[in-house]
């Protein structure tokens, strides 16, 4: 289940978050630290989705064309 607020956050537009392919969390995992100073929450994109209907998610991961598997908020 996802923390309410960043639930809020997403549905509201937030845009601070990473989705990434399993193989490449750790340099998502490096990123998310270095760009907002902080360590991330990290969901299955799969129940986020289910959790908030009307947002969208990117279709490929950030790193790579691949499906993305986690989101990092």
């Amino acid at each position: 289940m996802m923390d309410p607020t960043k639930k809020e956050y997403l549905a509201n537009g937030g845009d601070h978050f990473i989705v990434c392919a399993a193989d490449q969390m750790e340099l998502a995992l490096d990123e998310f630290v270095d760009e907002y100073g902080e360590a991330p929450d990290v969901y299955l994109l799969a129940e986020v989705m289910q959790e908030l209907p009307d947002w969208r998610a990117p279709e490929t991961c950030q790193y790579s064309e691949q499906k993305p598997v986690y989101i990092l908020i």
